[in-house]
Order: C-alpha cells, then sequence, then structure tokens
C-alpha cells in the first residue's frame, strides 16, 4: 500500500501459527494470550502485521514476484521463496474475533449421521482450540470424549514415532486387536475417543522418513488410531491437505465409501477427491457448488438428503438390479429346458412377438416406477430414526447371498412354470372336442404363467401404493392379455407365418389351462410368501418392525410417533432381536461445519 508520503507498507493477515513466526517487535506475547482465549470461546481468529518498504525494498520486491511469475519451470515453487523472503520482519498490529455461528440444526444434522453408523471428520483451516471448541457445539465430541491430540506441540516434546505408538497403545487397550476393519461409529460399552490433528504432523504422518523406511511410514498406524475414534478433527489444514486426507481413506484396506461436504473454494479440491462431493451454497461463493455431484442450499438438509433419500434409492436401486435378473432368469431357463425335449433343434418355446416384448413391454414399466417411487418406511420415521440406515449397510442388499437367493427364485420359477405345464399337458385331453394343444399352446401357457408370476411378485414386494402403481402393475396384465388377443385373433397379412392364429383364445377357452395358470402362479409365489412371513416373524430387522408397527398404525406413523413403540418386538417374535449392525460403509468427511447462518 502507498501512502502520499511516498512510503509503501506491506500489510499481511493470517493464522497466528503463520503470523507469529514473521514477527520481531509488537505486544506479541498480549495478543497471543487473547488469540488463545478467543479461540478458546470457539471465535475465528486472524492476525495482522505490517512492514515498512523504502522505495527501493518495493521495486526489489516487485522485481522478485514478476521473476518468480515469469518462471517456465518449478514457478509454485520460486514463487514460494519470493513470499518466504517478503513476508518477514512484521511488526504485529493486533487480532482479530468473529463469531461464527453454526448453522441451524447442523448439531441435530452430524448426531444423526454418527448414530446412522457413518464416521464424521471435520477438516477445517482454523485454530485447533476454534475447531475444538466448534465440534464440541456441534456434538461431535462430547464430554465424555476422551480427547486424543496429534498435533505439533505434543510433538516436539516427543518424536512423533513414540506419540503415534502411544495413541494407538491406548485406543487398543480399550478396543481390541489391530485388525478392526470398520470406519463407522463405536458401540456404545466402548470408551469415546476423538482425535486432533494438525497440518504440520498430517505432513510429517503422510511423508515416509528418507532415513529409516521401518519407522517413517506411520500411514497404517495413523489410519487404525482413527478407526478407533468415534469422530476425528483435523484442524490448520491446506486444501491439497484435505483431499490427500480422503484420498488415505479411500486407499485404505477396508475402501470406505467417502462424501465430502464444504461450501468454499478451499473445499474443491476433497470434493472432487472423494466418492460423492456435495456442495454448500452459501456466502463463501458457489465454487464448491459448481464443482460437486449435489448441491443442497444449507447443511441441514444433508440429513434428509442421506437418510431418507439415500435410504430409498438404494432400496430402490437394489431391488431394481436383483428384479431384473430375477425376470431374466425365470424367462430364459425354460427355453432352456425346452431344447432337451426337442431334440436341441433350435426350435423356440416362446413366438417372436413374446421374445421381443417381454422385456420393452409387459415388464418394464412395473419395475421402472418401483425404482421412482417405491416408499418402504414412512418418510418422518427415516429422518427421526437414524439407525434404520444401518439395515442397508455395507452394501448388505446387493451382496452374493441376496444374489443367489434372487437367482435360485427365478431357476425355482422357471423349473415350475416348465415342468407344470408339461405333466398337465402329458397326454391329457384340454378342450371339448377332445384336441390335445400343440407347441405353441404349450409356450403361450408357459408365457403367460411367467408374465403374471413376475409381476405379481413385484406387486408383493411393493409397499406404497398409489393410483399409478395400480394402473402400471394391472394394467401390464392387462395390456399382455389384450395383445395376446389381438396377435391370435387376427391373420396378420404382412407376416409369413400364422402359426399363433386362435392359439391365445383356444387357451382360454379351456377350464383346465385356467385351474394350471393359477395353480402354476400360486405355486410359484409360495416360496417366497412363506420365507418372507418366517423371517418377519422370527427374525425381523429394524425396518420390518417398522413396517409391521405402521400397519398397526394403519399407515399414521410420523416423527411424532414414540420410537420405543416402534422397536417394541409383537406376540409373535421371540424375545431375542437381530442386533443392529455396527458397521457401514460410509466414511462422511465434513471439511466446512463451521458454515455461517445464513439470514
Amino acid at each position: 500500500m502507498w501512502f502520499s508520503t511516498g512510503e509503501y507498507y506491506l500489510f499481511c493477515k493470517g493464522a497466528d501459527s503463520s503470523i507469529f513466526p514473521r514477527v520481531i517487535s509488537g505486544k506479541v506475547e498480549q495478543v497471543k494470550a487473547r488469540v488463545e482465549h478467543n479461540a478458546v470461546e470457539g471465535l475465528r481468529t486472524l492476525c495482522v502485521a505490517y512492514r515498512k518498504l523504502s522505495v527501493a525494498q518495493y521495486e526489489e520486491t516487485c522485481h522478485l514476484l514478476n521473476s518468480a511469475k515469469l518462471a517456465l519451470q518449478d514457478r509454485d515453487r520460486k514463487l514460494a521463496e519470493a513470499y518466504d523472503l517478503i513476508e518477514k520482519d512484521f511488526i504485529l498490529l493486533g487480532a482479530t474475533a468473529v463469531e461464527d455461528r453454526l448453522q441451524d440444526k447442523a448439531a441435530d444434522t452430524i448426531e444423526s449421521l454418527q448414530k446412522a453408523g457413518m464416521k464424521v471428520w471435520v477438516l477445517t483451516g482454523d485454530k485447533m482450540e476454534t475447531a475444538a471448541a466448534t465440534c464440541y457445539a456441534s456434538k461431535l465430541f462430547r464430554r465424555s470424549t476422551q480427547i486424543l491430540e496429534l498435533t505439533t506441540k505434543r510433538t516436539e516434546e516427543q518424536s512423533l514415532h513414540d506419540v503415534l505408538f502411544d495413541l494407538s497403545k491406548t485406543v487398543l487397550r480399550q478396543h481390541g486387536s489391530m485388525t478392526r476393519d470398520t470406519f463407522s461409529g463405536l458401540s456404545a460399552d466402548c470408551v469415546d475417543f476423538g482425535l486432533i490433528i494438525d497440518g504440520a504432523t498430517l505432513s510429517a504422518v503422510l511423508k515416509p522418513s528418507q532415513e529409516d523406511s521401518s519407522q517413517g511410514n506411520y500411514k497404517d498406524i495413523f489410519l487404525e488410531i482413527c478407526r478407533n475414534c468415534s469422530a476425528v478433527l483435523c484442524c490448520r489444514m491446506a486444501p491439497l491437505q484435505k483431499a490427500q486426507i480422503v484420498k488415505l481413506i479411500k486407499s485404505s484396506p477396508e475402501h470406505p465409501i467417502t462424501l465430502a461436504i464444504g461450501d468454499g473454494a478451499n473445499d474443491v479440491s476433497m470434493i472432487l477427491e472423494a466418492h460423492v462431493g456435495i456442495g454448500i451454497m452459501g456466502k463463501e461463493g458457489r465454487q464448491a457448488a459448481r464443482n460437486c455431484d449435489y448441491a443442497i442450499p444449507k447443511f441441514k438438509h444433508l440429513k434428509k438428503m442421506l437418510l431418507v433419500h439415500g435410504h430409498y434409492y438404494y432400496i430402490r436401486i437394489s431391488e431394481l438390479v436383483q428384479y431384473f435378473f430375477y425376470k431374466n432368469v425365470a424367462f430364459i431357463f425354460p427355453q432352456f429346458l425346452y431344447q432337451f425335449f426337442c431334440g436341441f433343434s433350435q426350435q423356440p418355446l416362446y413366438d417372436t412377438a413374446y421374445l421381443t416384448l417381454y422385456n420393452i413391454s409387459f415388464t418394464s414399466l412395473p419395475i421402472l416406477l418401483f425404482s421412482l417411487i417405491e416408499q418402504h418406511i414412512n418418510m418422518d420415521i427415516l429422518k427421526k430414526d437414524p439407525s434404520l440406515y444401518r439395515d442397508i449397510a455395507k452394501n448388505s442388499l446387493l451382496r452374493w447371498p441376496i444374489f443367489i437367493y434372487w437367482t435360485f427364485l427365478g431357476v425355482f420359477d422357471a423349473v415350475i412354470f416348465f415342468f407344470g405345464a408339461y405333466f398337465l399337458f402329458n397326454n391329457s385331453t384340454f378342450t371339448s372336442n377332445g384336441q390335445m394343444f400343440g407347441n405353441w399352446t404349450f409356450g403361450t401357457l408357459v408365457f403367460t404363467v411367467l408374465v403374471f408370476t413376475v409381476t405379481l411378485k413385484l406387486a408383493l414386494d411393493t409397499h406404497y401404493w398409489t393410483w399409478i402403481n395400480h394402473f402400471v402393475i394391472w394394467g401390464s396384465l392387462l395390456f399382455f392379455v389384450i395383445f395376446s388377443l389381438l396377435w391370435g385373433g387376427i391373420i396378420w397379412p404382412f407376416l409369413n407365418y400364422q402359426r399363433m392364429y386362435y392359439v391365445f383364445i383356444q387357451m382360454l377357452s379351456s377350464g383346465p389351462a385356467w385351474l394350471s395358470i393359477i395353480l402354476l402362479i400360486v405355486t410359484s409365489l409360495l416360496p417366497d410368501v412363506v420365507k418372507k412371513v418366517v423371517c418377519r416373524a422370527l427374525w425381523p430387522t429394524t425396518t420390518e418392525r417398522i413396517q409391521n408397527a405402521d400397519k398397526l398404525y394403519n399407515g399414521q406413523l410420523s416423527e411424532f410417533t414414540p420410537l420405543a413403540s416402534l422397536h417394541a418386538p409383537t406376540r409373535r417374535r421371540a424375545d431375542h432381536q437381530n442386533p443392529i449392525p455396527r458397521r457401514t460403509n460410509w466414511c462422511c468427511l465434513c471439511a466446512y461445519l463451521l458454515s455461517r447462518n445464513t439470514p
């Protein structure tokens, strides 16, 4: 800054850890004490200093900066060296302290995420005392939390090696061996630990030693300590360090799913590095919102986004994937079985029109609508009881046992369709004139049972019924019947063959065919119905308990319904209930929970 007196002044503001080492005079001790006091109270502090420059020094400064900016190689390093030469010998002016309130319901949101089994990390550039006070205010740390410090102040007293191993012994003494594989919250009977680490110490942890590689690489020990802590606070973080932490967790042996949320330009690198990036549109600008996967107005909306919509869409997508495998296995396997009875002549079991329209028209719309609007639990209950999120933890609905069950169900239904129709047709007369059904009638009967069974299977899995559900599900079945009547009731002149003429109508004119269709549909659906009833009665999940309670309340559950009544076992259940899973693959990295309260 140039004054009218012809003098130049260089002003600098920043964190106390950056300003104090560059100061040569001023009320350093007094300001330092005041900064510490304000930080403990949760205020965000900055220090301000200045330096007087002569004309010659100013010209030299401009020359250094211009040379560094025009460098073709190592530009960043040369700029850093130039700033180090310029930013020195300051005179301390003072410090500022600003109250930065938490956004509305930020503490409730963090508490809900922890109850859902997510590990919440705070990555911030604030001073340690300020960040710690904010963590207490947001309920990330509680009064019972035992704080573990991995900071520069402690590593100055002990070596980094000793500090890390002391902390690991402390947490492992409470939580067992070092093979624990969870990044989720701890059980209630465990000691609650919280870790605080600053940027300088993190750099030392992530940077392997050149002298002794066996003692220099502390990443595994650091991750083990973090696993056994209910919350982690990383303060004095540079933007690049935030991204490094996300990358470190992503590459850990457990490979947890990471989510990063922030509202400023400093959070962009972290948001881009995480599996899921969320930007908050706030006073810090929209850089984060423009570089994220999802943008939300306020931090409190994260709760509904994850615990409600995230829960819903996981259920919908998992059902969509498994159902597509199921209905296509049930569709193709009868064709495979048919080859053993037709001499492997490649004779199709189904008509060409049925083969073409099965996945396009007959069975596509019901599952498409299911994957868009299904709500297996009331939205208010999902917001009120975050522990329901644990039922879908660790990708529980897309694992091999579930996939094998759906595949087995498809094979079982296909066997029932084919062999049931085969034995009912075998040497039997189905028409009043004594005529026996032919090849295409047999295939049409199998296909009719198939379409009705897979559609009714989805209807049994649907919990949220609206008029559009009824229209699509029953409309799909009606469309199949109408299409079959038209396809087999008219001679189509543009076809070279008329093999389906009068086949469907002849099949429906037979009473035994009607009984066969109903019998095969009931037989195919019965095992899945029995399995659902038995599992709900003997080994219900938390979600199924809520669904049963919803029926008792006639669908009137809301966020005001007592949770005790929802989790209480019914008379038909055993007293022992399955424990709620304690682990999840979500690792929520909250970069900026100090978001300002927007009016």
